[in-house]
């Protein structure tokens, strides 16, 4: 007999009540403690806040330079030599990766951007003979390598972003439904590359680009990563593809940061989801708020480092000609929108 049997054979059922809710509570406290330490320990291995120097962590912080460069030159009037500090932490960790780990795309992107910081200085009469020694190192460190022509800034129309962004989005939002019914219709890998390729222009803080997503077909390993996820009972297993959004962490590197991952990697998804949406496919968002031990073993069934935070489950499938949806109401304007 377990001992909560015997305190409810025993005592009266007020106080029993009250010992079994303080023990739910101690119980809760408990888990959200461990919760957390795992979080802290995940954080701490992975991220560089403690200075880690890992592939992931020095491209990260090249992308985060370089593009403060490029903020700095897409403002209306830049200041001329603005980001002395930012410019020269950039130049040693652009050397630091090309030591360790070659040139690439990223590297190319870095010395494009200040090879545009360069000429927008010089234009304005201030010339560093020190930073353009170190910049022409760079570039001759990229000789061989095809132009890169990313990086920096371009210059844009106001009404040719309009022609683009003037669409009927009202229907395209009020369309996008949680589909829960799939056609028996294979999807083919090169909607799903494309509807990646869309969403990769969401915003991410200082571009870093943290999420990434793995596409599931073999139905064996679905079957695995479904059972591990609460809610696509009844539809999961008609899905043609799952995937899995998740986000580095070690393109963060600042205790600020320890959440940025989640939401670097919401607006991705979010985006992936539109982007699915616009190439007429159906999906659902599958929720993955759980605690560590399932993390893992969702992490381990896919084959995925604790280096990545699992964002979502997303089941996509094509539609069937007639099925239904929840309406799904929404909350009131009033209680949404705030005037402060």
């Amino acid at each position: 007999m377990t001992i909560e049997l015997v305190l409810k054979r025993w005592l009266p059922v007020s106080v029993y009540s009250k010992l079994r809710g303080r023990y739910r509570v101690a119980k809760a406290e408990v888990g959200l403690v461990r919760a957390l330490l795992a979080d802290w320990y995940i954080y701490r291995c992975h991220s560089g806040v403690l200075g880690q120097t890992t592939r992931g962590v020095l491209e990260s912080k090249v992308l985060k330079a370089y593009h403060r460069i490029e903020k700095g030159l897409a403002l209306r009037q830049p200041r001329v030599g603005f980001g002395a500090d930012a410019v020269a932490s950039l130049l040693s960790d652009v050397s630091d990766y090309l030591d360790r780990f070659g040139c690439d795309a990223t590297t190319a992107a870095a010395v494009n951007s200040l090879v545009e910081y360069q000429a927008f200085n010089e234009e304005n009469g201030h010339v560093d003979d020190c930073f353009a020694r170190r910049l022409a190192v760079l570039r001759g460190r990229h000789s061989g390598v095809p132009d890169c022509a990313v990086g920096g800034t371009e210059v844009v129309r106001r009404e040719d972003i309009l022609g683009h962004a003037r669409q009927d989005l009202k229907h395209f939002f009020n369309s996008r439904y949680s589909i829960r019914n799939f056609s028996e219709a294979e999807v083919a890998p090169e909607l799903i590359a494309e509807a990646v390729r869309l969403a990769q222009k969401s915003p991410s803080v200082c571009n870093r680009q943290a999420a990434r997503v793995y596409s599931v077909r073999d139905k064996n390993r679905q079957s695995a990563l479904l059972r591990l996820q609460n809610g696509n009972r009844g539809f999961g297993e008609q899905a043609s593809v799952i995937l899995v959004v998740t986000a580095r962490i070690d393109c963060f590197h600042t205790v600020g940061e320890r959440y940025q991952s989640w939401i670097d990697g919401g607006l991705f998804a979010m985006s992936l989801i539109y982007a699915l949406h616009s190439l007429g496919l159906g999906s659902c968002c599958l929720n993955w708020s759980v605690e560590r031990q399932q993390d893992r073993r969702l992490k381990e069934a896919a084959g995925l480092g604790m280096g990545e935070e699992v964002i979502m489950l997303v089941a996509v499938g094509h539609l069937p000609e007639e099925f239904r949806v929840a309406q799904s109401p929404r909350r009131s304007l009033n209680e949404v929108l705030f005037e402060i």
